[in-house]
């Protein structure tokens, strides 16, 4: 008490200027590493109930469930929080170990399309969004060619280190000496081509690209562009699935190369990290029907003999976990799924039991610790069905095993009126630091 002798008016008057403002002790064992860029200009009140929607975050990735969301690096999920803070509710979106600052995959069919930008696209000459020339994905792409076609977009990378451009593209149909450009620039005057496309590139397929934009000035209004400098109209450069993404400070991320499929192959043989392809039986089968969870894919399994497995070599790993997305439909009772694990492929234990009381038809993730079992060169997974009509169905989409990364790295956007903050935190063994604190419109 005599250490704390003189603190109690400081505070009330804190509170007096905070008025309603009301928040849990998130911050318990936070440690701050540094706090950067404030900016206190806007209303007071609605910065507050800004920062108390970080502040309710921190404490959900580390006592509540919303870190059990985030499964993989780049997830990401937007939430209000239930109750209004000084008459206004935040608005709060977390994503993990990678944030995409700007994007457009140009399904819109025009030049508004994606989120994160400054302005749409600026165009001119023979550039176009179309469907024409097979995109790398969805229905649309970027189309630029003969020698006029030119696009150009800025976006805001003044708080923004560890930036990288992500693109697939691919060049058709050019002669000896046509080319065409990817150039960046901090001013919008003053250009560097990043990558050029030529004649040996013009094979007609996508390929992707990352460019690293950290040897540059990230500004505030910071310009990426694509130009064809081909000789005639039957020459074209497309471009689809751009993003600007940020690798977030004090991630130590887990172990690399562990099995996964998202089955947008559509076929048995998908993902990486496998022993063998998929063995399956029964009415089993990868189908785009039914609302895969995301992309264009997904397992599905029907009435009674239905199974799968598949085998990886995970000898030598430890605290492993398998995570994958499931939903059930129309099962009645006595109808049940099972997922299933075994490091011979002779010995199985049943991991995961569903039942009728799960048949909603919404995806679910599902997560389940591998520690308690032996990781063997050859570890199975199994689902094997219990179903016993061929209208009960059983889908699995975005299927890996994954490991206990050593640090998780986070950012947190919470906005409230005009106003708005952003942190940069890293959780590892229980622990958080805060990296960064921006403050004002973000």
């Amino acid at each position: 008490m005599k250490n704390e002798r003189g603190q109690a008016l400081p505070l009330a008057l804190v509170a007096l200027a905070i008025g309603t403002l009301l928040v849990t002790p998130f911050l318990r064992g936070v440690s701050v590493n540094s706090i950067a860029s404030r900016n206190y200009s806007g209303s007071m009140l609605q910065q507050y109930s800004c920062d108390a929607g970080v502040e309710d975050a921190i404490w959900d990735l580390t006592e509540g469930t919303l870190a059990a969301q985030l499964i993989t690096s780049g997830d990401s999920v937007s939430y209000s929080l239930s109750e209004s803070v000084n008459g206004v509710t935040p608005d709060v979106t977390v994503t993990r170990d990678e944030a995409t600052v700007a994007d457009d995959d140009f399904e819109t069919g025009g030049w508004s399309g994606g989120s994160g930008w400054l302005n749409d696209w600026y165009y001119e000459g023979a550039a176009d969004v179309v469907k024409a020339g097979s995109p790398y994905e969805g229905e649309y792409h970027l189309r630029l060619k003969d020698n006029t076609g030119y696009v150009k977009r800025p976006v805001n990378l003044s708080f923004r280190p560890g930036d990288s451009l992500q693109f697939w593209a691919k060049a058709d149909s050019f002669e000896a000496g046509e080319e065409a450009y990817c150039k960046l620039s901090s001013n919008g005057s003053d250009w560097t081509t990043v990558k050029t496309w030529v004649q040996g590139d013009a094979d007609n397929t996508y390929y992707s690209y990352d460019i690293d934009l950290s040897p540059y000035t990230l500004s505030s209004r910071f310009w990426i562009a694509f130009q064809a400098n081909m000789g005639d109209p039957s020459d074209y450069l497309y471009v689809d699935d751009l993003k600007v993404v940020r690798a977030l400070p004090g991630a130590v991320p887990g172990p690399t190369g562990l099995p996964s499929d998202d089955f947008e192959t559509g076929g048995w043989s998908g993902g990486s990290g496998w022993l063998y392809d998929w063995y399956y039986v029964g009415t089993s089968e990868i189908t785009d029907k039914d609302s895969p969870y995301q992309g264009s894919y997904h397992l599905s399994m029907k009435s009674s003999g239905s199974y799968v497995n598949r085998a990886a070599d995970l000898s030598g790993q430890s605290d492993l976990h398998l995570q994958f997305w499931a939903k059930v439909n129309r099962f009645e009772a006595g109808d049940e799924m099972y997922c299933k694990v075994s490091p011979d492929d002779i010995v199985w234990t049943t991991v995961k039991t569903w039942t009728s009381a799960d048949s909603d038809d919404t995806y679910h993730l599902v997560d389940i610790d591998l520690s308690p079992y032996t990781m063997s060169s050859e570890f199975w997974i199994a689902f094997d069905s219990g179903m016993d009509k061929k209208n009960d169905f059983f889908y699995v989409d975005d299927l890996r095993i994954v490991g206990t990364p050593g640090a998780i790295a986070y950012e947190i956007v919470s906005t409230a009126g005009n106003e708005g903050t952003r942190a940069d935190i890293v959780i590892e063994n229980g622990e958080v630091s805060i990296e960064a604190w921006q403050m004002g419109k973000v």
